[in-house]
């Protein structure tokens, strides 16, 4: 029967139980000494299938461990689990879970954290691992980036990769029988827009465009919202499976200073491993909007509070509109094609996945940074606007980036929201960063 015992530094255990070894031997480090040591030591091999990669605050990914005895009696054996990854790894960032050969239920492994400036590791241990001798037994795992606790999603820290470190050893003696490194990318959900027109009209008819949120990695998410912040003055719809539009409800962060949101798939919502979602939207201002240039924000969070928009954020370029009065409009409202002429009623075919491009240049190998995030200002003319694409003629709406640029930058938690500052960071550290930063709550 197998089972999980909590272990503090497997390596240190097992250069410890070595050397306690040798002592009980009365310190002889005589030939017979070594042979009667030898004697105990099992044998067995190692084969590990981790998986290529995991998402980063998505669900555990599931992998097998192949251990074969290749001794001639069976044998208990035990498996020594870490995981090491980049200093801005907070706790509860990762987890192992286990299928119990036993009874077949799935079992954390609990973990030790470890921190100092050159890495942070988990370890911990499964033992009690019984295989009959010329026997192999696969034991299935999962690997997880959870990135905090369901409903506590963590706001600080980001990593690019785990190295998983699986050891088979003997119980009694801790000698490393077999190990294998394996190295699991984390990669991330991408939220993004497509064919935003570049004007709309105050008081007029409202533009319409996709949301597009793309999981192209190997977890799946729950727990999960999919936000995008506008205008105080504008009011956002989607389109149902009906074909009929909803108006949906503006939520604040609860700071004063905060951008109202709207959820489009509702609170605590989710997507599958692979999966894309395009959702169709529409956004119409009232004649009281400010002219000029105004934006519209996407951002994700996973595992949110009890306050709206905390928990693990990830935000990513928006598209800038510029309000206009009803004698600036073009004779034909843009309709979200690229360079439609105004008095063409050109269709408008909505792409499965169109991420907008930013004007910084993408950086392919940022490394995940910790920033205490500014408060988002109350007013869209504040928004900084130097990571996103200047706005088109009024006949032109913004061209959609090829596919894969649009990987998401990750903001913070806390009271506030930070699609403000989401174009200034992504301008900073390019669109293939990943992010996370948190803005610290003002104590009452």
């Amino acid at each position: 029967m197998s089972s999980v015992t909590r272990v503090r530094r497997p390596r240190r255990a097992v250069a410890v139980a070595a050397t306690l070894g040798v002592v009980a031997l009365g310190g002889s480090l005589a030939v017979p000494a070594q042979a009667a040591f030898a004697e105990g030591v099992k044998k067995a091999t190692l084969s590990v299938q981790a998986p290529t990669a995991v998402g980063f605050a998505g669900q555990p990914v599931a992998f097998t461990e192949k251990i074969t005895n290749t001794g001639t009696e069976a044998t208990t054996f035990a498996l020594v689990l870490e995981t090491t990854s980049e200093p801005g790894t907070p706790s509860d960032a990762i987890t192992i879970d286990y299928k119990d050969p036993a009874d077949g239920a799935w079992k954390s492994v609990p973990l030790d954290f470890h921190q100092d400036a050159e890495a942070a590791t988990y370890d911990g241990m499964v033992h009690g691992i019984t295989v009959q001798a010329g026997k192999t037994l696969t034991l299935n795992l999962r690997i997880g980036a959870p990135m905090g606790l369901p409903h506590q999603g963590a706001s600080n820290g980001g990593f690019r990769s785990i190295a998983l470190r699986s050891a088979v050893v003997a119980p009694g003696s801790w000698v490393k029988l077999a190990e294998q490194v394996k190295t699991v990318k984390v990669e991330s959900i991408r939220t993004s827009l497509g064919s935003v027109p570049a004007t709309a009209v105050a008081g007029g008819a409202p533009i319409e465009f996709d949301a597009v949120l793309a999981n192209p990695t190997p977890s799946g998410y729950v727990n999960l919202g999919n936000v995008l912040f506008s205008d105080p003055h504008a009011t956002v719809q989607v389109r149902k499976a009906d074909g009929t539009w909803t108006t949906l409800k503006k939520v604040s962060g609860g700071a004063a200073d905060d951008l109202a949101g709207v959820y489009l798939q509702g609170r605590n919502s989710g997507i599958g491993a692979g999966k894309t979602l395009v959702t169709k939207v529409r956004v119409s201002y009232d004649a009281s909007t400010p002219l000029g240039a105004t934006e519209i924000n996407p951002c994700v969070f996973v595992n949110e509070g009890a306050t709206p928009f905390s928990g693990t954020t990830l935000c990513a370029a928006g598209s800038t509109v510029k309000v206009v009065k009803a004698t600036e409009a073009p004779a034909k409202p843009a309709t979200g094609t690229a360079a439609a002429k105004p008095a063409a009623k050109a269709p408008v075919k909505a792409p499965v996945e169109a991420p907008v491009k930013p004007a910084a240049k993408p950086v392919t190998d940022a490394k995940p940074v910790a920033a205490e995030a500014p408060a988002a200002p109350a007013a869209p003319a504040a928004v900084a606007p130097a990571a996103v694409a200047p706005a088109a003629p009024a006949s032109q709406a913004s061209a959609p980036a090829a596919p894969g640029t649009g990987e998401l930058a990750a903001t913070g938690s806390g009271s506030s929201t930070v699609p403000a500052v989401v174009a200034a960071v992504l301008a900073t550290l390019g669109a293939g960063a990943v992010l996370v930063a948190r803005r610290l709550r003002r104590n009452a």
